[in-house]
């Protein structure tokens, strides 16, 4: 077996098979309606405060932001400072939104 042969055939397996996709792609689809299912007033109604519902709409955000980040844009393959990068671009996110919602008082309504 060539160099060549040799270098493609591990560069293929560090790739997601369409079934990764395909599963991550479902992970994401049930996450989502998770989410929607937080707009209707009976499940509105189980969360006792904001603060559970909204700490759950952060985690889905966060967990979904990660998924995609990790296979769609391949970063599971790439070096660990993209992650890096990527994770303190998703913490600075998440201070500034809710630096936001402090600012509109949202979470004393």
């Amino acid at each position: 077996m060539s160099e060549a042969t040799a270098g493609t055939e591990t560069h293929d397996d560090h790739h997601p098979s369409d079934w990764d996709y395909v599963k991550i792609a479902g992970i994401l689809g049930v996450l989502t309606t998770i989410e929607v299912l937080t707009y209707f007033e009976s499940v509105f109604t189980f969360f006792e405060t904001r603060w559970i519902l909204l700490t759950t709409l952060f985690v889905l955000m966060i967990v979904k932001f990660w998924l995609v980040a990790r296979m769609f844009m391949h970063l599971k393959q790439d070096k660990p400072i993209l992650s890096q990068s990527f994770a303190a671009g998703l913490a600075l996110a998440t201070t500034v939104y809710i630096v936001a919602l402090l600012a509109f008082n949202f979470f004393s309504a």
